[in-house]
């Protein structure tokens, strides 16, 4: 969501303009903000800290993003050479001040995909109506907000035609998508967007388990271009922290879906989120959580410890009663099992013939990109395969992170 709100902001400023530049250079930083975790929050403090050094009265610092609907003009307060504090997706103002100040008219426009011409991100639901007691998302990012059909598909075959061969649809909880106009949920959505010409790959994220539909893994199963990837936060494997969390699922459902979208696609790379140190995590409820990993043999997890973030209901309301050092021993633990479970899964692609669609080059100058389940792909002899190309990749070697390999026959 943050990349697609940044790429929003710069093709206003391109089309003003305005060009990219190395800082010392700049007369405009702007910062996007998330403030999902505190570590994030903390690193907006730290740049706007080091911007004051930069800053002097022809130069404009700005600020954008989450933060500003947690904090708002008290940033302003707390930073004196911030110039401007700037809700997100309300950029006319900004704007308006920068062209009062700065005159850049000879500009052109950023392409609609992006910087690569690759993949492109499209907003379909800004907000998140769910009341997860840890996010603070329905906070700073506010209720549920739903694009148009018509809209998304006018935004991406623009994307296409300008040279995209993937969309990505974005929700924080995409799964609950509704046509405002009536025309159906996701499924109807994917459906629509996978008949625009020339695309190859459709990604949606993120999804929810308590709104993921079955209609959609079978959208999925019979498509030939959306890809067959399903990012399904599961938070914790034990049924009482998932209370605690007001997910609105038990891990049986959980299981359900997913043993649902394997027997429609065996193949299908499944990627989760889970915190450690919830309140009242017990070591049970751990070892729970450890046991549905062990299980399930997920593709990638991306895992956290629980930090309260102000405002949300567990902070509030809830005692953080798991100790730091035990928390980072649960997230090491997990860390480690998740590590020989990928490597284990990569290892099962060597030999096999997969698809890529090429993203660009390594710092070795080697085409990569991703296969239809979300995996990285390396070529390793195939330079001056250009992005956007599908390449046929015979997989020679895997990591736990990524698939290496030379084009099939």
């Amino acid at each position: 969501m943050n990349a697609a709100d940044s790429e929003s902001l710069a093709r206003r400023l391109l089309a003003a303009g305005y060009t990219e530049d190395s800082l010392d250079r700049a007369d405009v930083a702007i910062l996007n903000t998330c403030v999902v975790r505190q570590a994030s929050e903390d690193r907006v403090y730290s740049k706007l800290h080091e911007l004051k050094a930069w800053k002097t009265p022809e130069r404009t610092i700005a600020v954008t993003g989450c933060i500003v609907a947690k904090e708002g003009n008290d940033l302003r307060g707390r930073f004196p050479h911030l110039d401007a504090v700037v809700p997100i997706g309300e950029y006319d103002d900004f704007l308006a001040g920068l062209a009062a100040r700065y005159d850049y008219s000879e500009g052109e426009a950023l392409p609609p995909a992006g910087r690569t011409g690759v993949s492109h991100y499209v907003r379909v639901i800004q907000g998140c109506d769910h009341n997860c007691t840890f996010c603070i998302v329905p906070r700073v990012r506010g209720r549920e907000r739903h694009v148009p059909i018509a809209v998304v598909l006018e935004e991406g075959r623009a994307a296409v035609e300008a040279g995209a061969r993937e969309l990505v649809l974005l929700g924080q909880n995409v799964d609950d998508y509704r046509d405002p106009g009536g025309g159906g949920g996701l499924a109807a959505l994917v459906r629509e967007v996978e008949k625009i010409p020339e695309l190859k790959r459709l990604r949606f994220m993120t999804s929810h388990p308590q709104d993921l539909e079955p209609e959609l893994l079978e959208v999925m199963a019979a498509s030939d271009v959306v890809c067959r990837e399903l990012q399904l936060p599961v938070q914790s494997g034990d049924d009482g922290i998932l209370k605690r969390m007001a997910r609105g699922y038990q891990t049986r459902h959980y299981r359900a879906i997913v043993e649902h979208a394997r027997a429609l696609m065996p193949d299908l790379g499944l990627v989760t989120d889970v915190i450690v140190g919830f309140p009242g995590e017990t070591e049970t409820a751990f070892l729970n959580t450890r046991r549905l990993l062990e299980e399930i043999e997920f593709d990638v997890v991306h895992l956290a410890m629980y930090s309260p973030r102000p405002g949300t209901f567990a902070a509030t309301k809830m005692h953080d009663d798991v100790p730091a050092a035990e928390k980072l021993r649960r997230l090491n633990d997990l860390l480690a099992l998740q590590r020989a479970i990928a490597t284990r899964k990569t290892s099962r692609w060597v030999g096999r013939d997969v698809e890529v669609l090429i993203e660009g080059t390594d710092e070795l100058g080697r085409p990569y990109g991703r296969i239809r389940q979300g995996k990285r792909a390396v070529v390793l002899r195939g330079s001056g395969v250009a992005p956007g190309v599908l390449v046929n990749l015979r997989v020679m070697q895997a990591t736990a992170g990524q698939l290496m390999g030379l084009p099939a026959a």
